[in-house]
């Protein structure tokens, strides 16, 4: 199992944390930088993998509004994918 760590405690802003989400999940050039192509791309994952997402209670910026969506779209693949493993702390 892969285990990628994914540290959003210094992201502020959208953006920001879809770059950093596209490097760190390694997903693909045409990655839409969006809450449903990362569903989607959660959702198709292949490989077994465990996401531990830190600092989410320490979000800045627009994070503090988005967060609760993305915390959603990873439980809702999840749920759709039985190879995707996710831990917030």
């Amino acid at each position: 199992m892969k285990t990628i760590t994914i540290d959003v405690s210094n992201i502020q802003t959208k953006k920001a944390l879809h770059i950093y989400l596209q490097y760190m999940l390694d997903l693909p050039a045409h990655y839409g930088r969006n809450l449903d192509a990362l569903h989607d791309a959660l959702a198709q994952e292949s490989r077994e993998t465990h996401i531990v997402l830190t600092g989410v209670q320490h979000a800045q910026g627009e994070l503090t509004i988005y967060m609760p969506g993305v915390l959603e779209v990873l439980e809702d693949a999840v749920q759709e994918n039985a190879r995707l493993h996710i831990e917030v702390k």
